[in-house]
């Protein structure tokens, strides 16, 4: 009988090989990783930009409709202890363009009289903390940028439908939240194009002011309260914070984070003041704001906001955009505040360099 020598045929890995195998897909997912994450928040920042275009293309509608376009916020005669329950005069007129932005029922609702959990309610809503009215928990795609947090849920388990996009006061700060006409394109008289003497395409009408998460520290969804010396030299409010949150020492609003009601129209929560940088703290006068002070604009984007402009266009602005002198008081002729303030004002006269 001859010898046969037999080979077997060797299966599988050895570990050195599943080891090697391993750390190659690990450095390819290193690499990769970074390329998709950049390329994840080009998308979200194309849609930020993109529901501002279509913010501004409502506005504008709606101003052919009503010769103005809408007001920072207004009243419908009640508060909270009338009846039915009215919204204190503190509601967006942003309630206004929902038929302009393909939310014809959320408007039926809101602009008529009705009975919410057992509560009547007058036409365009009650105060801001009666969680069975439908409109205030409602989510609007258009009003949130898909690069911010999920907002957090306040006063209940409930969270109302947010807002990523301020409306501009400009560089008015004494008085904003009732100043029939802020130097700024929002008032609580409604502005008309005519009123953009500083012209539609460089003047701010919207710019980004991230809503609040879970961070209840950081200024990007939230503000310092009870700051002094506002109007007279803004960059103290500079000084509430440091890397991106509060100094510990810093009385903070908390309890309603900033954007969270969509539907609230002082600009503590839903309004963008153009004198501090974006990505800067913002300040309140008052200890709830409810009240005046000065509002950053804020984004989850690096390095600045998406603004929209009166001409409808949307322009990115950086957080190195020039601010003048924050040493300085506001003012009733050109911005003292470079060119962050010279765009949110409407009529200062300013020419706005591009940025």
């Amino acid at each position: 009988m001859s010898n046969v020598r037999i080979r077997r045929s060797r299966m599988g890995f050895t570990l050195i090989e599943l080891l090697v195998v391993i750390a190659i897909i690990a450095i390819l997912i290193g690499l990769l990783l970074p390329a998709v994450q950049k390329v994840r928040e080009a998308a979200a920042r194309m849609k930020c930009s993109n529901n501002l275009k279509q913010l501004g293309l409502a506005m504008h509608t709606y101003h052919d409709q009503a010769s103005t376009f809408p007001t920072l916020n207004e009243g419908n005669g009640g508060d909270r202890n009338s009846s039915p329950f009215g919204n204190e005069n503190r509601n967006t007129g942003l309630m206004n363009i929902l038929p302009q932005l393909e939310q014809a029922p959320s408007y039926a609702t809101v602009s008529q009289a009705g009975t919410f959990g057992g509560m009547a309610v007058r036409p365009f809503g009650p105060i801001r903390n009666i969680q069975s009215y439908t409109p205030y928990i409602t989510k609007f795609s258009v009003f949130i940028c898909p690069s911010n947090p999920s907002q957090a849920a306040i006063w209940g388990t409930t969270a109302w439908g947010a807002r990523s996009y301020a409306c501009s006061v400009g560089d008015s700060i004494v008085n904003v939240d009732t100043n029939a006409n802020n130097r700024g394109a929002f008032g609580r008289t409604g502005a008309r194009i005519a009123d953009i003497t500083d012209g539609t395409s460089n003047t701010l009408l919207m710019a980004e002011r991230a809503f609040g998460s879970s961070n209840t520290r950081s200024v990007k969804g939230y503000f310092a309260n009870n700051v002094g010396g506002l109007n007279t030299s803004p960059i103290g409010c500079l000084n509430t914070a440091s890397g991106g949150s509060y100094l510990p020492s810093q009385s903070v609003m908390t309890d309603r984070p900033v954007g969270v009601q969509w539907f609230d129209g002082y600009p503590a929560f839903t309004g963008v003041s153009t004198i501090l940088p974006p990505n800067s703290p913002s300040c309140a006068a008052d200890n709830w704001g409810d009240n005046w002070g000065v509002f950053s604009a804020s984004s989850y984007h690096t390095g600045g906001v998406n603004c929209l402009l009166g001409d409808g266009s949307v322009r990115f602005v950086t957080d190195s955009i020039n601010t003048g002198s924050l040493t300085s008081p506001e003012s009733t002729g050109a911005s003292p505040y470079g060119v962050w303030g010279a765009m949110g004002s409407k009529a200062g006269g300013e020419v706005v360099a591009n940025q």
